[in-house]
């Protein structure tokens, strides 16, 4: 039964039994006679059921996330931000995952140590125990949302190089399943898209984290904002090398000049 509708029906029944009126007596010859006799059984039963509210009461629908430290056979030990919370199954407990993006039913026994997990049930504050009704398992991708300026763009590679306002240099590949938008000083926000990027341009990135390379994001949602600077970006130009402009040297032509020699004249 929900815990609130536990309640009200107890302290009903509380009011109930408080309202019941007092026995009068009468007889012929006198007035009624208010017979106060105290009720013990009566008085006990509220106490119990008084005691029995404030107990619900420091039960409450919870939940929390965090990661699987330890698992044992009916319970296991979940570590926050801020605590760790032991958690107890119940006995209809249900388990689920997201696979290749479907919704999967699972058991406990799907669970392991470092499972990042959001757990749902009742939390008992007097014991600070959960009695986990359901628990679904999260992916282990390490979201992040960052700001920063475009510094350059891999147009054949789908990527684009993001200068954080922190200093950092970050590489977010572009996905199909990107979700890129831009905002414009006459229509707001619009759909956008890579090919819309130009380096210079500030943006909003919201992307899963490269456990293997942690200077790489795989982004999910884009929120292009333009050129906030209003500097414009110089555009790589090819200028033409100038033409050759060497002049043909004439060769010089030499003219043999063959003096014929006048040969010797024999006289007999």
């Amino acid at each position: 039964m929900n815990t609130q509708k536990t309640i009200t029906l107890l302290i009903m029944t509380i009011l109930l039994l408080g309202s019941v009126h007092p026995v009068l007596a009468a007889t012929a010859t006198s007035s009624p006679t208010l017979i106060t006799t105290p009720n013990k059984s009566l008085d006990d039963l509220k106490e119990r059921l008084a005691t029995k509210v404030a107990q619900l009461r420091d039960i409450v629908t919870r939940a929390i996330y965090g990661s699987v430290s330890s698992i044992s056979v009916n319970s296991a030990m979940i570590g926050t931000t801020t605590k760790n919370y032991k958690i107890e199954y119940e006995d209809d407990i249900k388990v689920a995952q997201i696979i290749n993006g479907k919704r999967t039913d699972l058991t406990i026994d799907d669970i392991d140590t470092s499972d990042p997990v959001s757990v749902f049930g009742a939390f008992d504050a007097t014991l600070e125990l959960l009695n986990a009704k359901f628990i679904f398992i999260e992916s282990k991708k390490v979201y992040i949302r960052l700001s920063g300026t475009i510094t350059d763009i891999d147009r054949a590679g789908f990527a684009i190089t993001v200068l954080t306002s922190d200093g950092k240099t970050m590489t977010s590949d572009i996905e199909k399943t990107t979700k890129a938008t831009a905002w414009t000083a006459t229509d707001g926000i619009v759909k956008s898209g890579f090919s819309k990027m130009a380096i210079g341009d500030s943006l909003h990135l919201i992307g899963s984290l490269d456990p293997k390379k942690e200077t790489n994001i795989q982004a999910l949602r884009i929120l292009d904002l333009g050129n906030l600077s209003g500097e414009i970006t110089p555009t790589a130009t090819l200028t033409p090398s100038p033409a050759s402009t060497s002049s043909a040297t004439p060769k010089a032509t030499l003219k043999a000049t063959l003096k014929a020699t006048p040969k010797p004249t024999v006289t007999p």
